[in-house]
């Protein structure tokens, strides 16, 4: 599986060293809003400017949005789903539905798969807030 991120901070640098312990996937490269010359990653991937992910369609199985949930994906994931599959990690809660409403659009009008709120939160942080509300 041919697999890409789109966003390199901590958490695009944590996707990339989980690509690597995965035998069947194929990392293709980063795709980031800062100059491409100016960023390192940590295992050697190409760095490309975000604005060229389109060029890629061909080249991507999975694009994994590595975004800011209270204003990188609302706007990123929905606009990627349309040309890619996608995976986001979402965890603005109260937003969820509306997420889900828009990225939901966008995959099934592109005949695309897209998978919101992968992570952490909503997962194993959500579980903690229902076993300290308990």
């Amino acid at each position: 599986m041919k697999i890409a991120i789109y966003g390199y901070g901590n958490l695009g640098r944590g996707v990339e060293l989980a690509i690597r312990q995965n035998p069947d996937m194929q990392p293709v490269g980063v795709f980031s809003r800062r100059d491409p010359q100016s960023v390192h990653t940590l295992t050697g991937l190409p760095v490309f400017a975000a604005d060229r992910v389109l060029e890629f369609e061909d080249q991507i199985d999975v694009l994994v949005i590595c975004g800011g949930s209270a204003t990188d994906l609302p706007v990123m994931t929905p606009m990627l789903a349309a040309h890619f599959n996608v995976v986001d990690s979402f965890d603005t809660h109260a937003d969820i539905p509306n997420h889900f409403a828009r990225v939901d659009k966008a995959a099934r009008e592109s005949g695309h798969t897209a998978l919101i709120s992968a992570g952490w939160d909503p997962g194993m942080f959500s579980l903690n807030r229902l076993y300290a509300s308990a």
